[in-house]
């Protein structure tokens, strides 16, 4: 779709009045999908807007139709756990009253709270609070604690594993457990 690329660039630097502006003029940008190769394929706007926390931009998304759901993405597959990753809290927030599955795979039998567990790529450090936040309202929303059964590590493995100590402390208020998988 025309313009879906400049809308995904305007959403990644964090330009969210100019992309609110552009998506009114062209409102089936909420449906489109990047078309660029590799890793973020399939990324929609709400991908996006998730990851950078824009809540406004999210909620216009939806409005005009996006998939809270959306599993397309050839990356973390859903906007709960782009969000997730990135400790987008209000961004998580919005997308689960909006709607979406707060388990749903998020990429090979993972799911958004073992996105928040992980960190992202400063691996929980770059705001753990936020992280942390993220992860009580994926809880307060009743993610499986443990992770999903076709997968051996649980949240709270990753959550340790990556050293994201603010999110393995929530997890375990809430009854984790670390797998007995051999180290």
């Amino acid at each position: 779709m025309k313009g879906t690329e400049e809308f995904i660039e305007l959403i990644r630097a964090g330009r969210n009045e100019e992309a609110l502006a552009m998506l009114e003029a062209s409102p089936s940008l909420a449906k489109a999908r990047s078309d660029r190769e590799g890793q973020l394929h399939g990324a929609s706007p709400l991908h996006w807007a998730a990851h950078r926390n824009a809540t406004k931009l999210c909620e216009r998304l939806i409005d005009l139709g996006a998939d809270v759901n959306d599993s397309a993405s050839d990356w973390w597959l859903t906007p709960l756990s782009w969000g997730a990753d990135a400790g987008s809290a209000e961004a998580v927030e919005l997308l689960l009253k909006g709607g979406a599955e707060v388990d749903q795979d998020a990429v090979v039998g993972t799911t958004a709270l073992s996105a928040v567990a992980m960190g992202g790529s400063s691996r929980g450090s770059r705001d753990p609070q936020a992280y942390q936040r993220t992860a009580v309202i994926l809880t307060a929303h009743g993610a499986s604690i443990d992770g999903r059964a076709d997968r051996e590590k649980t949240p709270l493995d990753d959550a340790i594993e990556y050293q994201n100590a603010n999110v393995a402390a929530v997890l375990r208020k809430h009854g984790a457990q670390v797998s007995n998988r051999p180290k």
